[in-house]
């Protein structure tokens, strides 16, 4: 049998908004090249392990075209290679909960090639594979405690899991997120486990059990600090082949890091980015790609705010290069001369107005940081704002912050 495994297509994904129908493209090209793919190598399943979408609240033709792909997967297949295929689908933590699951928009009575799966029915089973597919929870491991281990018993044939969440040891899982271990995954005795959630592609790696495990990563970079090696698995399990095939980016996307340890001047910032546009204006001549970058300013200035970094000659350059679509210059890690943070007039420092306000400042980057990153994620692509639902979580944080900060003794 042929497996094709693939993981983190995000269709709809708009971020940044400034580029929104850029991206939408390109995730979308992504997923066109990889059943393009997939259909030549004439698979017997295909499984798909979350985050199909960058989330519940979708356009209609965004639904339609993935509707549309996965079909013309199952059709073209049975017209080249005279055998019908199987779509084993799980939701990942973009395609919503168990109660708003944009995975329904895509169930069909005649769509018989697709099996999406329920979190009170987690088991596919044929006369070939055994599959648990577990639908993504903030708390994996119990999950996995209460829907996977109390079903092994099902399973007959080739066992497979799939997953949409992170493996210890395997890949690289941040802190304080939920995780399953290769041990974990090993008293399962499952023949194969696809992971996704992961966007960074990792080896298939022997589990002690004799199994194996695999994460394919996401199929177009996902954010400007992705690298580019992006695709998806075909395995042929009967020669226990493991065939890695990269899905070229629509784009060329690419993030630079500008800083230093010394103080400098606006200009000189400006300089390193004018250097630093000129350098990518080459580079994307050279990919034929359209392409966005992203610039990270790092350093203390000697003098002025970072508002004082002239940014205006950035769309005289671009105008130069008709690929180069769009930059950001972010200025977030610039800090202040020592003198800035002194009230000029009166020749006193703010922090004397609000004691403890310096051990404070730490919570409140953080929360600026958070802040931005839910309204790239989350924002209406109309009206760029949070809806009360996704506001009231961030207001609750603050709120508790400011409760657990004493001003002034208090």
């Amino acid at each position: 049998m042929k497996f094709a495994v693939f993981a983190d297509a995000h269709i709809g994904r708009a971020i940044p908004l400034a580029i929104a129908e850029h991206r939408r493209k390109a995730f979308e090209n992504a997923f066109i090249k990889t059943i393009d793919s997939i259909i030549k190598h004439s698979v017997d399943y295909v499984f798909i392990c979350g985050d199909l979408f960058e989330r519940r609240t979708l356009r209609p033709k965004m639904v339609q075209f993935v509707e549309d792909e996965l079909y013309r997967l199952a059709i073209d297949i049975q017209k080249l290679h005279k055998k019908k295929i199987k779509i084993l689908l799980i939701r990942g933590n973009h395609d919503g909960r168990p109660d708003s699951d944009a995975l329904d928009y895509l169930k069909h009575p005649l769509a018989d090639y697709l099996h999406i799966f329920q979190d009170k029915n987690p088991v596919f089973t044929d006369d070939k594979i055994s599959v648990i597919g577990l639908n993504y929870y903030d708390r994996l491991d119990r999950a996995y405690n209460e829907v996977v281990k109390t079903r092994l018993n099902d399973l007959q044939g080739l066992k497979i899991l799939l997953l949409h969440g992170f493996i210890a040891n395997y890949n690289d899982v941040p802190p304080y997120s939920s995780s399953l271990t290769l041990d974990d995954l090993s008293e399962g005795d499952f023949d194969y486990v696809f992971t996704g959630h992961y966007h960074k592609k990792c080896n298939p790696k022997k589990l002690q059990s004799g199994g194996w495990i695999l994460t394919p990563g996401s199929l177009e970079i996902y954010d400007f600090a992705e690298t580019p090696d992006k695709g998806y698995y075909i395995i042929d399990t009967e020669k226990q082949d493991f065939t890695w095939i990269p899905i070229d980016s629509l784009h060329y996307m690419k993030q630079v890091k500008i800083e230093t340890e010394r103080n400098k001047t606006p200009s000189w910032y400006e300089e390193k980015i004018s250097e630093t546009l000129m350098d990518f204006i080459n580079e994307l001549r050279s990919t034929k790609k359209e392409g966005y970058l992203k610039i990270k300013l790092s350093g203390r200035l000697s003098e002025g705010w970072p508002s004082d970094i002239n940014n205006e000659f950035i769309s005289e350059l671009i105008k130069t290069e008709p690929k180069f679509l769009w930059v950001d210059v972010d200025t977030m890690d610039i800090e202040l001369p020592q003198e800035t943070a002194i009230i000029q007039k009166e020749g006193v420092e703010v922090s004397n107005y609000f004691p403890g306000i310096s051990s404070f400042s730490e919570t409140i980057k953080e929360m600026h940081t958070k802040i931005r990153d839910t309204l790239e994620e989350e924002a209406s692509t109309l009206t760029g704002l949070l809806t009360p639902t996704q506001r009231s979580p961030i207001i609750h944080e603050w709120l508790k912050h400011f409760e657990q900060k004493k001003f002034k003794g208090v």
